[in-house]
């Protein structure tokens, strides 16, 4: 049954599903903005055949939509926020084995509002590729972005980034953890994640696989949440460069700026690295 279902599929078909493998949620539009923004004469009629296709997927029993929508009624089906069904989760494993299986339930709103945020900023990526500034050599979120180390005493320890990506100029690559921060989350939770990006740090777990640290940058809503991130990190006696901050508009650039190699210019919306003062 699965290989006649995968005989049934497009390139494209498959590259949605492994999309909403990798984000596990994406709306109607990111998915248009994705994998339909060529070949269209207008965004609308991409927006169409977008939804086309993803109700063919869904007839075919490989994704669902929950059943809240993002932004409002008037949105329609742009609004629709897809996942992996059960059945597509078996056909992806199948297909390059192994894999988690995965339990499929409607998220809370919060999970989900994080998710897609998280997701946007890996769509602005792809788009940004697609202008040819920079590659994306290779970008994770959910469980492939996550890395396993052995903390102090030998037990296992998890870094859960929302992001983990590679972009790349002609002259420079440049690894990155990014973290999308929605200010909903308490000082010691902040403290929690950032001791074991340290301990992840110092660990040289990364450093022994790639020979050098990502930047953690994080994107936060306002600049008095990025300036508390800042406060907690220069706590953590690393070297400056390992946490970089911005606003979301400022996402871009930074990626943009750090890929293409050292900036000596302060880019907008783009919180310095060094500690602030008390």
């Amino acid at each position: 049954m699965l290989s006649e279902l995968k005989d049934k599929l497009s390139e494209r078909d498959l590259a949605i599903l492994h999309d909403l493998e990798n984000f596990r949620l994406l709306t109607t539009r990111q998915i248009q903005r994705l994998h339909f923004a060529d070949g269209h004469r207008t965004t609308s009629a991409g927006t169409r055949a977008c939804t086309r296709v993803l109700s063919r997927l869904a007839d075919l029993g490989l994704i669902a939509h929950l059943s809240r929508r993002i932004g409002g009624v008037r949105q329609g089906s742009a609004a629709m926020t897809w996942q992996l069904a059960a059945t597509g989760e078996r056909l992806l494993r199948a297909i390059h084995g192994g894999g988690h299986r995965r339990r499929f339930t409607e998220p809370t709103t919060t999970f989900v509002a994080h998710t897609l945020e998280a997701a946007e900023l890996g769509v602005r990526l792809c788009e940004t590729q697609r202008t040819g500034q920079i590659e994306v050599t290779e970008l994770h979120a959910e469980r492939r972005a996550w890395q396993r180390f052995l903390g102090a005493h030998g037990s296992p320890v998890w870094l859960r980034p929302d992001l983990r990506a590679v972009t790349a100029s002609d002259d420079f690559e440049h690894h990155w953890f990014i973290e999308l921060d929605r200010a909903t989350e308490h000082t010691p939770h902040l403290e929690r994640k950032l001791g074991i990006y340290a301990t992840y740090y110092r660990s040289g777990a990364y450093q022994a696989a790639h020979d050098l640290f990502p930047t953690v940058l994080w994107v936060a809503p306002t600049t008095d949440r990025l300036r508390q991130l800042t406060r907690l990190t220069s706590r953590l006696t690393l070297p400056t460069d390992v946490f970089r901050y911005c606003l979301p508009d400022a996402f871009i650039d930074i990626v943009i700026a750090e890929t293409l190699g050292p900036q000596t210019v302060p880019l907008p919306g783009v919180l310095s690295a060094d500690p602030p003062h008390p």
